[in-house]
């Protein structure tokens, strides 16, 4: 199988486990030493390890995502470059009567010997200091962070 088709149905494993609280079938998809960072944003981190990484992402949705009404893959580009795949798109956030939060990112996934060894969110120029503004006026509440 493709790495790209990995990615894919690692993705709808990811989106099931947003819904239904069930992590466990996402740890196949990732090294044991996988490697997670978020770059250019308030809540950048790197989480180092397979069950970190996992606790993190979940740690994430619940204290933000999940007090949100969340649309992803806006204007998704996938592409596959060697052991990469990369993923060009947007997500919006909304909340209550706070204004639309949009930002893009890339996502970059790397592979060896068929499982993900690291993934990077890389948001674009200019989403960290419009995610602090709106944090600041409208993000009572919501915590983001993996860690």
């Amino acid at each position: 199988m493709a790495i790209v088709q990995k990615f894919i149905e690692q993705r709808q494993i990811f989106e099931a486990a947003y819904e239904d609280d069930n992590w466990a079938p996402l740890a196949p998809y990732f090294h044991e030493e996988v490697v997670y960072e978020v770059i250019n944003m308030p809540f950048h981190c790197r989480i180092e390890g397979r069950t970190v990484m996992i606790e993190g992402l979940k740690r994430s949705i619940e204290r933000f995502d999940k007090l949100c009404v969340r649309a992803v893959g806006l204007g998704a580009k996938l592409y596959e470059e060697g052991n990469n795949v990369f993923v060009h798109g947007g997500i919006r956030f909304q909340r209550a009567d706070a204004p639309v939060l949009e930002s893009s990112l890339w996502e970059i996934a790397t592979y060896r010997d068929g499982l993900i060894v690291r993934l990077m969110d890389i948001y674009d120029a200019g989403d960290k200091e419009r995610f602090e503004r709106w944090m600041t006026e409208w993000g009572d509440g919501p915590d983001p962070s993996y860690i």
